[in-house]
């Protein structure tokens, strides 16, 4: 057995002693977490939502959620990263001029799962948003 994929042998191939993958560990080259072409999606969402506009309390609400549902949607529109689940998480606030800190932490594989962010801002308002890539074993 490899240390990439447990495999079993099926009753019907035991006389023939062919090996079935039946469980991957990590994903293959070509699906791994596609973080550059998500930075993308994530600035092409954030610019096309928020350019031009001006903070206000009430619209904030329905653009954090119109960001996440699009990015969300470009992702499985655009990648084939079979196994993967997506976490995307908008932060949005008033430009003030204060400072502002960001923190993610989690507790994850660091060989098959990641995360990429984007900031936006104007003279209004500011937007960070990351996405989280996990891997299903």
């Amino acid at each position: 057995m490899g240390h990439e994929e447990i495999t079993h042998k099926q009753e019907d191939n035991e006389k023939t002693g062919t090996i079935i993958t039946s469980y991957k560990m990590r994903p293959s080259l070509g699906e791994t977490f596609k973080g550059s072409t998500i930075k993308e999606i994530i600035r092409e969402i954030m610019f096309e939502k928020l350019q031009g506009k001006t903070y206000n309390t009430e619209d904030v609400k329905l653009w954090t959620r119109d960001i996440a549902d699009g990015i969300n949607a470009a992702i499985k529109d655009r990648l084939v990263m079979p196994r993967y689940k997506y976490v995307v998480q908008v932060m949005l606030g008033q430009q003030l001029g204060a400072g502002c800190h960001y923190y993610c932490k989690c507790c994850w594989d660091a060989e098959s799962d990641s995360q990429t962010s984007d900031v936006f801002t104007n003279t209004s308002l500011f937007c960070v948003t990351t996405v989280f890539g996990v891997y299903l074993y």
